[in-house]
């Protein structure tokens, strides 16, 4: 296992607040008469005293995980039924990820990611831990193919030729920004890459419940959650990372709520323990989330609903994008439409278009942001009340023409 956690995740490990201990063992006099009594820490007991103490720790209560572990193990059918130790809570999924940067990595170490990729990676895992972005191109290549992995294959061999601390290889599935999902031979074929070159593969899967019907994509593939494969003889489980929340499943963002899954690694989970002072989300929060992941018909319903509307918005906007001459890749998962801007405004800088959608009044973030190997190529978001998206689409159309 010392290869499976950094030095910097050991000393974390080793961090973890020894009255940990005591909020796990809380004395009551009926349903734990040996439990601690806790006369060390002082809290605000006047209302909804459990709710406003230190709970039962800084990485989600007991409730908590066990109906995290409930709800992903019905959702994502994971080979190893999830349990309460497999996982901790953060304050959000980007404060998953970056648990994951503290505990694998050390400074000035690097995660491989495939272009383009969610621009927030070079914050969440350079800010503070200070781990690198190795970015992987694909030039023709589709991404979500196997072919991609050998992209993957020589852009590490490359860096470790010149001296480059490669630690971990993150997959957003499904994608952000392409809205595509990975299918299950591919992320065989990634995990064996990472065995191959002792790398850690995390897998990032904010928007799992986020995929719906796009009837031009009729054998688009769907969603695989990577806990869900059989992992014998293509890597060591330890070296396996699953995050997800309710961020964007369930339109959530403000109530802070992730999840960061490592069945095989203790370690990580230590590491993450070790500075979950800093991660603790809200137990307002947590009661919340709680009740919601535990309520199975109102989350079957949010879920098939959120698809419908999900695909009409796309169907919407990719309609009004057509009409008007403007490029784009189809998908069939996540918020987003790949538009390629450049296409119609020629010879213009990324610069330059979005000045021209701000004369207009509106915004989609240049796919320069999120380290697109092509200028021009723009990130909308498509997931709004269609008057919204209605809106938006003509300030944009007028503003390219």
């Amino acid at each position: 296992m010392e290869r499976a956690i950094s030095n910097r995740g050991n000393s974390l490990a080793a961090q973890i607040p020894s009255f940990l201990t005591v909020l796990n063992d809380p004395w009551c006099p009926t349903t734990n008469p040996d439990g601690i009594v806790n006369l060390g820490l002082a809290e605000n007991l006047r209302i909804n005293a459990h709710a406003l103490t230190y709970g039962d720790g800084f990485s989600g209560s007991h409730k908590l995980k066990a109906s995290f572990c409930r709800f992903i193990n019905g959702r994502f059918s994971p080979q190893t039924a999830l349990r309460p130790s497999h996982l901790a809570i953060t304050s959000g999924v980007s404060n998953a990820l970056e648990c994951c940067a503290w505990a694998l990595a050390d400074p000035g170490d690097y995660f491989m990611v495939g272009r383009p990729y969610f621009n927030a990676f070079r914050t969440i895992f350079g800010s503070r831990p200070g781990v690198r972005l190795l970015e992987v191109e694909f030039g023709g290549v589709d991404p979500f193919s196997m072919v991609a992995v050998q992209r993957y294959e020589r852009a590490f061999t490359e860096a470790k030729s010149r001296g480059l601390r490669i630690k971990a290889l993150v997959l957003c599935s499904p994608d952000n920004p392409l809205g595509r999902c990975y299918s299950e031979n591919v992320l065989k074929e990634y995990m064996k890459f990472c065995s191959r070159n002792g790398l850690h593969i995390i897998s990032d899967e904010i928007y799992a419940l986020s995929v719906w019907n796009n009837p031009r994509l009729p054998n688009a593939q769907v969603f695989v959650s990577i806990l869900s494969i059989d992992l014998e003889g293509i890597i060591n489980p330890s070296f396996v990372h699953t995050v997800w929340g309710l961020s964007k499943d369930f339109g959530a963002t403000g109530l802070r709520i992730g999840c960061l899954v490592s069945q095989s690694n203790k370690l990580v989970l230590e590491a993450t323990e070790g500075i979950s002072l800093h991660n603790i989300p809200s137990s307002l929060a947590d009661q919340i989330t709680t009740s919601l992941l535990a309520n199975d018909s109102f989350t079957t319903n949010y879920i098939e609903v959120n698809r419908y509307r999900l695909a009409e918005s796309y169907k919407f906007a990719t309609c009004q994008l057509q009409s008007h001459g403007i490029p784009f890749l189809e998908c069939n998962a996540a918020f987003f439409i790949w538009v390629n801007l450049g296409a119609v405004v020629k010879n213009a800088t990324a610069e330059e278009i979005s000045a021209r959608l701000r004369a207009e009044g509106v915004y989609i973030a240049a796919g320069e942001h999120y380290g697109a190997e092509q200028t021009g190529w723009f990130r909308l978001v498509f997931s709004h009340p269609l008057t919204v998206l209605e809106e938006g689409l003509k300030r944009l159309t007028r503003a390219i023409q």
